[in-house]
């Protein structure tokens, strides 16, 4: 294994995601650049960014887990470019530092860059595939350039399958201050959303919010061993600091099962499984 890559063996994975649970990998690489992640990419592995949509089984994942730590954000002719481990608040704030806009409302989202091109993250209205110039991908051992005219997005999804390695952002330059559109983002999300583990909404909106389905169907404040569904946001499920996965995922049964029983609504999940879950 190359000094590009960090090999690690039976590694508890709730330190790699937000919500702070589930079980160990039997195999951790850790990649540091391109080299790195063409040497440790192949045969059957799952790929973690910064773990903000993951839910980890408490039994863990018997398998190879890559954890991306490519992280370089560069200017180009038409904006930037992003390593596809590079957090989207850091992404935003080398974007402000260099008066560019377009992605201002990612500042306090706690991705990162592959994991939101892939899941096309948004907030506010906006989502980052309106952005997005091209994505650089790893297919058959070869990095691989699609052009935004090659990727359909959808509404918090993408047809991306492979390993996203970065992306190329087209972006405005600005004479706006930038530092203040931050800020107003910032009180928004503060004063909108709850504080806390979690992995942000929990389900995609449907025909309206999903908070509001599962306000309306009397879930706040539901809990289940040290998960919460939280009382400011209801699509927010809150690990409280002692839920184990399968709270949170019994929650989250729990909330399909009632919204689909009192509105013929069934809620899509935005968060992402790894490993088993009954």
């Amino acid at each position: 294994m190359s000094e590009n890559v960090s090999s690690l063996k039976d590694v508890p994975l709730a330190d790699f995601c937000t919500y702070h649970t589930g079980g160990k990998a039997r195999s951790l690489k850790i990649v540091y650049d391109v080299n790195g992640l063409l040497e440790t990419a192949v045969g059957d592995f799952a790929v973690i960014g910064c773990g903000s949509k993951l839910l980890i089984s408490d039994s863990g994942y018997d398998g190879k887990v890559i954890l991306m730590r490519l992280s370089g954000i560069e200017l180009t002719e038409r904006g930037v470019y992003a390593y596809a481990g590079a957090p989207l608040p850091a992404l935003a704030r080398f974007c402000e530092n260099n008066s560019l806009k377009g992605l201002e409302w990612a500042c306090g989202i706690p991705g990162s860059v592959g994991g939101a091109v892939k899941l096309n993250a948004g907030a506010f209205g906006k989502s980052i595939s309106d952005v997005v110039d091209y994505v650089d991908v790893l297919k058959e051992s070869k990095l691989v350039r699609l052009s935004r005219d090659e990727i359909n997005f959808g509404y918090r999804s993408s047809d991306i399958s492979s390993v996203i390695v970065g992306a190329g952002f087209a972006l405005i330059r600005t004479d706006e201050d930038m530092a203040a559109l931050r800020k107003k983002y910032f009180s928004q999300r503060r004063a909108t959303q709850p504080r806390g583990f979690s992995c942000g909404s929990v389900f995609k909106n449907a025909d309206m919010p999903a908070g509001k389905y599962i306000e309306q169907a009397g879930l706040k404040g539901l809990a289940h061993g040290g998960a919460v569904i939280s009382e400011k946001h209801a699509n927010f499920i809150i690990n409280t600091g002692f839920a184990s996965s399968k709270d949170i995922f019994t929650l989250i049964r729990t909330v399909k099962a009632e919204v689909k029983s009192k509105f013929d609504v069934l809620l899509q999940e935005e968060v992402i499984y790894l490993g088993e879950f009954y």
